[in-house]
């Protein structure tokens, strides 16, 4: 048989031509999409002004905190939670990396997208600090604002207060970036007096 005098239909050619483009754009959205789901979080207490990170933590932290500077006397829970946002500045937060500059949205656009909420029992507060570069977001949050709103609603707010009662603080991040799907990370907390 003479392969060179054979005639193929020319209908034999579109589902190879099909399959080849199919294969094609999946390649392409594949790698499109997973360059901008690329975040980098990293669970962070402090930043310098480059927003670098210069107090990593960990999904399971304690926290030593000075009783000497808690000059309250017959302390409330609302004290503590005081304490807590004034004296010992207690800033539960992190620090995103993203692929791409602002994801590649205009800046305007891309910070009024974004919403950091940090949780605590019933209590739910929107992050008072954002700071934002194109690359990188750093958000936090007062722990003393968020515990004294959960205080309030347990009806506790102004019982005496004891430590060792409030056991493993186990706060929620909750991030919408724009162009990501949600960010869902949650991280355990110790407090214990020196």
């Amino acid at each position: 048989m003479n392969l060179i005098n054979l005639k193929v239909n020319p209908s034999f050619y579109l589902p190879i031509h099909l399959i080849l483009i199919s294969i094609t754009l999946c390649f392409i959205l594949t790698t499109s999409c997973s360059e901008k789901e690329t975040v980098g979080f990293q669970f962070c207490d402090n930043f310098n002004d480059s927003l670098d990170c210069t107090e990593p933590k960990t999904e399971n932290d304690l926290v030593v905190l000075d009783k000497s500077k808690f000059k309250k006397e017959n302390p409330s829970y609302e004290d503590f939670g005081n304490f807590l946002y004034f004296t010992a500045r207690e800033t539960p937060g992190f620090r995103l990396v993203l692929s791409k500059p602002w994801n590649g949205e205009n800046a305007v656009n891309f910070r009024s997208g974004y919403k950091a909420y940090l949780l605590y029992g019933s209590a739910k507060e929107r992050m008072e600090g954002n700071l934002f570069q194109p690359n990188t977001i750093v958000s936090f949050h007062y722990l003393g604002a968020l515990l004294k709103e959960e205080f309030r609603h347990l009806g506790i707010a102004e019982k005496p207060f004891q430590l060792e009662s409030l056991g493993t603080i186990t706060l929620t991040y909750l991030v919408e970036v724009p162009g990501f799907p949600p960010i869902t990370k949650q991280r355990s907390i110790q407090l214990l007096w020196k």
